[in-house]
């Protein structure tokens, strides 16, 4: 008994697609100095630079990174759409392509160091904090006119204006 071509043809296109590649795309975030914390649109993922993010689609990231002693950056990572994401490329990349297509978009940060405390900055912060001080105490005084006014009191009845 013969065999149909057509089984044949079946196997041989489940086997090509049990071969077929795969897109792996990842985004590389670094920072300098490493070890920053990273949260991405806000979900913490518990990982510290460098470290490889898994993706599935391109767009803006909202990125935030934390270290001790640094200032936390707030930025955004503009995730590209390489061609053989597009239809119908993104069929033949997907699942007849015979090895795995690395997709690697690296954003690299700096983060930057608090400012030093020196003699000069401390006595510019205290001359800045006295003088809001007297700000406050003006406003206060001010009540609800403002700063410098004092409400005037109110005015008595005049006596030689016409009664209704």
């Amino acid at each position: 008994m013969k065999s149909s071509p057509v089984p044949c043809a079946v196997s041989a296109l489940a086997m090509l697609l049990a071969l077929a590649g795969c897109v792996e795309r990842k985004m590389l975030i670094r920072s300098d100095p490493p070890g920053a914390l990273i949260t991405i649109d806000g979900e913490a993922t518990q990982l510290r630079t460098p470290a490889e993010i898994p993706f599935d689609f391109g767009g803006t990231r909202a990125v935030t990174l934390s270290s001790p002693g640094r200032k936390l950056l707030e930025t955004t990572a503009e995730i590209h759409d390489p061609w053989f994401t597009y239809f119908p490329l993104d069929i033949g990349a997907e699942f007849l392509w015979p090895g795995t297509i690395h997709d690697v978009q690296t954003f690299d940060y700096k983060l930057e160091p608090y400012a030093q405390w020196t003699p000069d900055r401390l006595s510019d912060t205290k001359k800045l904090l006295s003088d809001l001080k007297l700000r406050a105490e003006e406003y206060r005084a001010g009540g609800s006119e403002g700063p410098g006014k004092v409400a005037p009191p109110p005015a008595a009845p005049d006596a030689s204006a016409p009664k209704k």
